[in-house]
């Protein structure tokens, strides 16, 4: 508080702005208005320039000077030669005194729109963070990856562009792993191997939304980039990188669709009905199923597969096992 008194003393005590010309003993000058202001200090000039509103009314300027009388020039007309006034210790006791009282009189008025500003701030956030408005950002993102890039994102990640492997999954069947940004890389890379591994299409890792929101897709690429890249050493600008063949899908009408909490989870479900394969598998109004059945932990894909096959009874499960060694 001090600190801030010392800084207004000037301003305060001579009702007026201050500006520090030249060295020598602190003072005051008399000034014809209460906008002049020191703009510099040659030898026995004070230059004293206009700012601001100007009132009529005399005023007084802080200059350091070890001069007792100086001329005052206003904007480069010589108004008349005065007395330099000496700072006394009442006056710096009278600007300290009047600096405190100002700090506890002075208060930031309040906001009136606060209220419709935080209500409108929460209602955008929800909106963004709405699963309609993600499956609305991923459909755009899809579409301008097939406009931009067209066939030559299939050439960059060599296995997208070949035909889809069949598996044992029937077409109304599907596996989703569902998986976030949050868990450790080394659980989603071995999820992703196990994808690979398994082989069939109707399986796919799923996540919510992209990472660090909509606003930048980079971030999204790059983690996409360090789940599937075979070589975690591997840079796509120094040449093409092999990928996993593990479809990794942004999707969060899938995690509402399935009411899916925690991660990881493990989805199975078949009966799947789809309207138009195009949108979202979790939109109800373009897909229906028959049933489907959910396993959480962190652990193994194939264990987690092998628990929701024994309690569906799926054939197809217990084949898709087969193919990765872990039906027995």
């Amino acid at each position: 508080m001090r600190r801030l008194c010392a800084q207004l003393i000037c301003c305060l005590a001579v009702a007026s702005s201050c500006t520090v010309a030249a060295a020598g003993t602190p003072g005051y000058i008399a000034t014809p208005d209460t906008c002049c202001v020191v703009d510099r200090v040659v030898e026995d000039t004070v230059h004293l320039r206009k700012v601001g509103v100007c009132t009529g009314k005399s005023g007084r300027a802080y200059i350091e000077t070890k001069l007792k009388k100086v001329k005052v020039v206003v904007e480069g007309t010589l108004w008349k030669e005065t007395d330099v006034e000496g700072l006394t210790v009442p006056d710096l006791a009278n600007s300290l005194s009047n600096a405190d009282r100002l700090a506890k009189e002075m208060t930031v008025p309040g906001n009136r729109h606060e209220k419709e500003m935080a209500d409108l701030a929460g209602t955008l956030d929800s909106y963004y963070h709405s699963d309609e408005f993600q499956l609305r950002v991923k459909s755009e993102t899809e579409r301008i990856k097939s406009e931009v890039f067209g066939d030559k994102i299939s050439g960059y990640y060599t296995d997208k562009g070949k035909e889809a492997p069949k598996g044992k999954l029937a077409a109304s069947e599907r596996v989703y792993v569902f998986i976030s940004s949050a868990m450790p890389l080394a659980t989603i890379r071995n999820y992703a191997a196990s994808v690979a591994r398994l082989g069939d299409p109707n399986v796919s890792l799923v996540m919510r939304g992209f990472v660090d929101g909509m606003t930048k897709i980079q971030p999204t690429i790059g983690f996409i980039a360090s789940v599937l890249q075979r070589d975690q050493a591997c840079r796509p600008q120094n040449g093409g990188c092999e990928m996993l063949p593990a479809g990794l899908v942004v999707d969060p009408l899938l995690f509402r669709r399935y009411r899916i909490d925690r991660v990881p989870a493990v989805v199975y479900t078949r009966g799947l009905k789809t309207e138009d394969a195009g949108l979202s598998e979790g939109d109800p109004k373009n897909t229906t199923i028959s049933d489907h059945y959910a396993a959480y932990g962190d652990a193994r894909l194939e264990y987690l597969l092998d628990q929701i096959r024994r309690e569906s009874g799926s054939d197809s499960l217990a084949a898709l096992l087969t193919v990765s060694g872990d039906r027995k």
